[in-house]
């Protein structure tokens, strides 16, 4: 796969305008108001293996997401809202299929798989997952539902693959989430804009972090 830098600084609003039309395109109105007072914000996999340059897993985009995600932590953690950030690594199980699939692992020693220190992520609670979904064998259900959260905040990455099936797990399991769509990336365009678009049409809202950021202002 060629690997795209398809957001940057001189893009940004141009992008952002763009998305949420093709948001629209596919559901004319927003099927969840957002309402931070309820809502939790997930971090996902904002680790260096996926953002330092020299990783073979980087994203070229990855890294004009990272203020946007600043921003939005520190307006949720002024609210006193539940932040997560979310640490993927590879399982030790033999017949693990992200292993399999991918041929490659991440180790918890590592330190390509630590969150990266511009997100602080001390500010919030820190979960290791294994698998696409930040629902799959961790307590993030548990833990929202004990700080009575109706509402999901998704950023970070990939859009495709964690970032949307951790979209669809909320759905399902009575979460309202929202996709933000400048504080997420993936390796290429397209395969952002078919999160977007399956999101809008069939699980979620995509929001901007301007419209988070102004939210009970």
């Amino acid at each position: 796969m060629q690997k795209e830098l398809y957001l940057t600084s001189s893009n940004w609003k141009e992008k952002i305008d763009y998305w949420l039309k093709e948001s629209q395109i596919h559901k004319s109105r927003k099927m969840f108001k957002l309402d931070l007072m309820k809502a939790a914000l997930l971090v996902l996999d904002m680790q260096n293996y996926f953002t330092d340059y020299n990783s073979h897993a980087f994203i070229p985009s990855v890294q004009c997401i990272i203020k946007p995600i600043q921003r939005i932590i520190k307006k949720m953690a002024l609210l006193d809202r539940p932040i997560i950030f979310t640490r993927h690594v590879t399982s030790g199980q033999e017949k693990d299929l992200m292993r399999l699939w991918w041929r490659d692992s991440i180790s918890i020693d590592e330190k390509e798989s630590e969150i990266i220190k511009e997100l602080q992520a001390d500010q919030g609670t820190k979960i290791i997952k294994n698998h696409y979904s930040a629902f799959m064998n961790t307590e993030l259900e548990n833990m929202l539902n004990k700080s009575e959260i109706s509402q999901v905040l998704i950023t970070g990455v990939m859009s495709h693959l964690c970032c949307e099936t951790t979209l669809r797990e909320a759905f399902m399991r009575g979460f309202e989430p929202f996709f933000i769509v400048d504080a997420t990336a993936t390796y290429t365009e397209q395969l952002h804009l078919g999160t977007i678009r399956a999101v809008s049409h069939g699980f979620g809202v995509c929001l901007s972090s301007e419209e988070i950021l102004n939210e009970r202002e």
